[in-house]
């Protein structure tokens, strides 16, 4: 895998003083990548169908999608229903319906042991339920209107810590979902604007929090500091932390890799960027924009060709999309290995070699637009 970068130039020694040229030196060459070891046994192991199976249905739009470790995944709809299902040896058996909240479900949070999972909204309520048994064990009260909510602890952690943001103030709250109380266990200001999306990464027993102006946070789950000891920089002036303000936009998901090595950003401004985590360096750019995909339709590579009328549709689809404020947000998933960038485009699902910057397949869906994976 490729390595995060290092400080350092070699320096080339010079053989005869009469024939050194005064001024700067040829560039080195640059050294060719190796190619990713096991590669196509990577790609053999996803999903690669050219259809989908079966479709199952909720009442409204559904907006959230999260997956349990547990063998469970569990949807959530803009009426505020959220609904459990079981993955079987062939396809998926729905288990429980919950009328969650009375408004639209804001947030849909699993534990990374799969045995837990919340719902946020602007009822100023948390929904806590018991995945395996599809049950809701407990119902927070908040004071105010929560803005994102993650889970924050590793597996065998005593107390199961979640993460509540407030929506319209600087402070990020602890809770101790297993307690039955609605006090925090802590509660701080991070950022200097309201967070907007927070996601943990137990490797490093650390949480990426993002605020609304795009400025990226890293600290303690436990003492809400910053987590000098899991990281290569102390200063963010270091890194390219800033990437997102700088560019004037906001983040619209964040996802970790399975190695913790690595997180990758999508933003209103259809660019996906993906970060290593110990040094806060960016390490890709995929641009993603639909001049992008009017310039990759009107060329002649056929792995990006459409149908003109399908690539029309699409477009006007993605816009209307674009004017939804209930919308889900796109987001930018890595495979089982880490090797792998997954995400939704307008041409259909895209699976980016990290290593090479290459595009490995883009799967088409003649009937199906797809947003969030």
């Amino acid at each position: 895998m490729e390595e995060e970068p290092k400080n350092g130039n070699p320096e080339t020694p010079v053989e005869n003083d009469e024939d050194a040229v005064i001024g700067p030196g040829p560039a080195p060459k640059a050294r060719a990548k190796r190619p990713l070891q096991f590669e196509q046994a990577y790609l053999d192991s996803l999903p690669s169908a050219n259809m989908y199976e079966k479709s199952y249905m909720h009442r409204d739009v559904v907006t959230h999608v999260a997956v349990s470790a547990a063998d469970f995944f569990i949807t959530g709809s803009v009426d505020g229903h959220l609904k459990f299902w079981k993955k079987k040896p062939i396809g998926i058996e729905f288990a429980k319906h919950f009328r969650s909240h009375l408004g639209p479900i804001e947030g849909l949070a699993v534990s990374l042991d799969g045995l837990l999972c919340c719902t946020i909204s602007n009822d100023q309520s948390v929904k806590i339920y018991d995945v395996v048994n599809y049950d809701m064990m407990a119902m927070i009260h908040l004071p105010y209107v929560p803005g994102s909510a993650e889970w924050v602890y590793k597996q065998g952690d005593v107390k199961a810590r979640l993460a509540i943001s407030d929506r319209n103030s600087l402070v990020v709250h602890i809770y101790d979902a297993r307690a039955g109380s609605n006090e925090p266990i802590i509660s701080k200001e991070i950022h200097l604007e309201p967070v907007k999306v927070m996601k943990y990464n137990p490797l490093f027993d650390t949480v990426i929090s993002v605020d609304a102006k795009g400025l990226i946070e890293y600290w303690s789950p436990t003492t809400l500091k910053f987590p000098e000891s899991e990281v290569k920089f102390r200063l963010k002036s270091d890194t390219d932390l800033f990437e997102i303000v700088k560019c004037k936009t906001s983040v619209s998901t964040m996802e970790v890799s399975p190695d913790g090595k690595q997180f990758s950003i999508t933003s209103p401004d259809r660019r996906i960027r993906v970060f290593w985590f110990r040094t806060g360096k960016l390490r890709r750019v995929y641009d993603e924009s639909l001049e992008v995909a009017q310039d990759l339709q009107r060329s002649d590579a056929p792995m990006y060709r459409l149908e003109a009328i399908d690539f029309g549709r699409r477009m006007a689809v993605d816009k209307e999309i674009e004017k939804t404020e209930s919308a889900p947000q796109p987001n930018a998933i890595f495979d089982e290995s880490s090797n792998f960038l997954i995400y939704a485009t307008l041409l259909g699902i895209k699976v980016k070699l990290l290593l090479l910057t290459q595009i490995r397949n883009v799967n088409f869906f003649p009937a199906l637009h797809f947003i969030y994976l």
